[in-house]
């Protein structure tokens, strides 16, 4: 809960004000059995171009029984896919002892696709991170967009080019077949 707490104030702080129109809350739907702690969206003109899902995991105190980052992935995944966020996110304070985990944003993407586990001081450069990512390929794919429009114009243009050449041939052709046996039967009489 502390952990939660405190990235949500952290969310409040420092970005709510950068991203007035997006989406940090807790996730409340435990419909389909299970449910992750944070659903993050953004969109710009109705479109959505980000999304995480994230779960905070504390170390329990006074807990026996260790647990390890990994013990968390297949379930992170699962939510992330179900809720069909884009990216997953594990704030995390398990192992604290890992040069693995404290050295920054670990990219676990080899075994669970645009999976990330971060200590919790790097939660706003990760949304932050991702967001930037995110608009610039928004930019992209518009661009992208518009230029297959244009390629379906000049294609639509190419086809009805290509349609009066062919009707002009055959009327040329015509007009011209009729024209000679014009001149012929004049010539005869």
């Amino acid at each position: 809960e502390t952990l939660e707490q405190h990235c949500s104030i952290e969310f409040e702080r420092y970005l709510r004000p950068l991203m007035p129109n997006a989406y940090f809350d807790k996730d409340n739907d435990a419909s389909d059995g299970t449910k992750g702690d944070f659903i993050f969206r953004d969109s710009e003109d109705g479109t959505e171009y980000i999304s995480i899902m994230f779960e905070m995991k504390n170390e329990q105190d006074g807990a026996t029984h260790h647990k390890r980052n990994e013990d968390h992935f297949k379930k992170l995944d699962r939510d992330r896919t179900e809720k069909k966020c884009e990216y997953a996110v594990l704030v995390s304070l398990l192992e604290p002892e890992s040069e693995l985990y404290n050295g920054g944003i670990v990219d676990v993407s080899y075994r669970f696709d645009k999976m990330y586990v971060i200590r919790p001081q790097f939660f706003i450069p990760m949304i932050t991170i991702l967001r930037n990512a995110a608009l610039e390929s928004l930019k992209y794919r518009s661009e992208l967009a518009l230029v297959r429009q244009q390629d379906i114009d000049v294609t639509n243009f190419e086809e009805s080019l290509n349609d009066f050449k062919e009707r002009f041939a055959r009327n040329y052709d015509l007009a011209s077949r009729k024209f000679s046996n014009a001149i012929d039967e004049i010539d005869k009489t």
